[in-house]
């Protein structure tokens, strides 16, 4: 019979294309959430943030933009998911490693970084009657 007060020495979770995710508790990288993986594998099955991406149109001007409609979708879908209602949660949110992963990102490429607080507002404001009624 194993041990019931024993830990795991590591756990594996659905890899990413040329990466595979695993948790240990060795210390490193850290994150507090593990919801972003998870959101991610239902949002896959479904496909809710590439539907709702897909109904918005993007007015932007393309010169200046660093985030696709879908990856601030999935972003603040995410991170409401994983109880950061704040748009403002963003700022600290855009270099966590876990929410990197869910939004198909390098966990620690400092070039990846998420949306900021500033980016997800206007994001929010951007979307008119229509885009909203769509």
């Amino acid at each position: 019979m194993p041990d019931m007060n024993s830990t795991p020495e590591q756990l594996r979770f659905a890899s990413i294309p040329a990466h595979s995710v695993r948790a240990d508790f060795a210390g490193g990288g850290l994150s507090s959430d593990l919801g972003p993986v998870l959101l991610r594998g239902v949002d896959l099955q479904i496909g809710l943030t590439k539907r709702l991406a897909a109904a918005l149109p993007d007015r932007r001007h393309q010169s200046y933009v660093d985030h696709s409609y879908h990856d601030i979708l999935t972003q603040r879908i995410y991170q409401i998911g994983c109880g950061y209602e704040d748009g403002n949660d963003s700022n600290s949110l855009r270099h966590d490693p876990m929410f990197k992963l869910g939004a198909a990102r390098l966990p620690f490429d400092d070039d990846g970084a998420l949306a900021s607080g500033a980016t997800i507002s206007r994001f929010e404001h951007a979307a008119s009657r229509q885009d909203i009624y769509r």
